[in-house]
């Protein structure tokens, strides 16, 4: 790692622990039924965090998959135009 990224790691870590986290007006302050708070994490503990999102147009991006794969396909490849 060279001299400029150790900069930018250190510049990134300072701003990081300036900052302190305030929800937007529209967000929800109240947690889900069933859940208890804890309180705040320890800012030295390591969180791992899952996302799940909804998918959408599977079964179109099949096909696309299929179009640019398939060497009988005038699509054939196209993914390597964009």
């Amino acid at each position: 790692m060279g001299p400029r990224s150790c900069l930018l790691g250190l510049f990134a870590l300072f701003v990081a622990s300036n900052c302190s986290y305030s929800p937007e007006p529209d967000q929800q302050r109240r947690l889900p039924p069933g859940w208890v708070s804890l309180g705040r994490a320890d800012p030295e503990e390591e969180l791992s965090l899952t996302f799940a999102l909804r998918q959408q147009n599977v079964k179109r991006l099949s096909e696309l998959v299929q179009a640019v794969s398939d060497p009988g396909s005038p699509r054939y490849g196209a993914w390597r135009d964009r």
